[in-house]
């Protein structure tokens, strides 16, 4: 995998095609993998990049605080590096929120934003991960004693499996594969402990909870699993309500992991947006907005 560095970290990536950039990030705990399928599709017409994000998959995964702003720095050196300006960003989870917090910041390097199940510090404390988030934050001690134990035992077969279930609506894939390679994830040094350490420091997620869009912010396209257990989906109509997104979408018989339980769905959703000329689609924001 290439890589760059970030503040003397390094952070591998993958990249496929030519063309317009686009950059997928990948939400906690997993890594670039859970969007080969988009990958796939878009290299045919894009230049497409996923990072492993820092501390997880490939990259490393140094023991300090994996906070939203660092996270945002990170997506700044990887369009810098990369010369990627004007991108297009796609993130699922935490890489919606990295994506969205960047953009607030830099919205003239942004063409498009595709969120994905974006999470914030009130979407997650509306699902089950919010009293682990809390527990976390109340005791940094408690929340590395306990990440240690975990990487030292290990995560059994049964475990990732049920993790993994848990992230899909009523009808799962049948992706074996995928599941071979989740376990093999999870299991890899350091990765428990920085998914641990991000759910510890959500009360720097709150951007996407309270943001005032410049008056340049691009198009956005949000995109939902309707059966999302871990993020639930009235949260996601809160937050439309809020950003009134050029494009909405919520997803019947999807989880969290939308892009790989109706990949063609997805990618044709992804694809009629990035196809819209991005000053319609702006205009169409600004209409909801007035």
């Amino acid at each position: 995998m290439p890589e760059f560095r970030f503040q003397n970290w390094r952070i591998n990536y993958v990249e496929a095609g030519q063309g317009e950039p686009l950059v997928f990030l990948h939400n906690g705990g997993n890594d670039h993998q859970i969007w080969e399928h988009q990958l796939a599709h878009f290299a045919a017409t894009h230049r497409v990049i996923a990072t492993d994000h820092l501390g997880f998959g490939a990259s490393d995964k140094p023991r300090v605080e994996l906070t939203l702003p660092l996270y945002g720095e990170m997506v700044a050196a990887l369009v810098d590096e990369l010369a990627l300006a004007p991108v297009t960003l796609i993130g699922n989870c935490m890489g919606s929120a990295m994506a969205f917090h960047y953009t607030l910041q830099h919205p003239d390097k942004v063409r498009r934003l595709i969120l994905c199940n974006i999470t914030s510090e009130k979407i997650l404390l509306a699902g089950p991960l919010g009293a682990v988030y809390q527990q976390f934050a109340a005791s940094r001690e408690g929340r590395d004693a306990y990440s240690a134990q975990v990487e030292a035992t290990g995560l059994p077969r049964e475990e990732t499996d049920r993790q993994l279930r848990s992230q899909y609506g009523a009808t799962p894939p049948d992706d074996p594969a995928f599941s071979d390679y989740i376990f093999a994830l999870c299991n890899s040094p350091g990765q428990q402990r920085s998914l641990f350490n991000v759910l510890s420091n959500f009360d720097d997620y709150r951007t996407p909870d309270a943001f005032i869009l410049p008056a340049n912010f691009p198009p956005a396209c949000v995109i939902w699993g309707q059966e999302n257990f871990i993020l639930p989906a009235t949260a996601g109509e809160e937050f439309c309500t809020r950003l009134q997104p050029a494009r909405q979408e919520f997803l019947p018989g999807c989880g969290h992991l939308l892009m790989r339980e109706k990949p063609a769905e997805v990618n044709q959703l992804m694809a009629a947006f990035l196809a819209t000329p991005a000053t319609q689609a702006a205009d169409m924001t600004s209409g909801l907005k007035g």
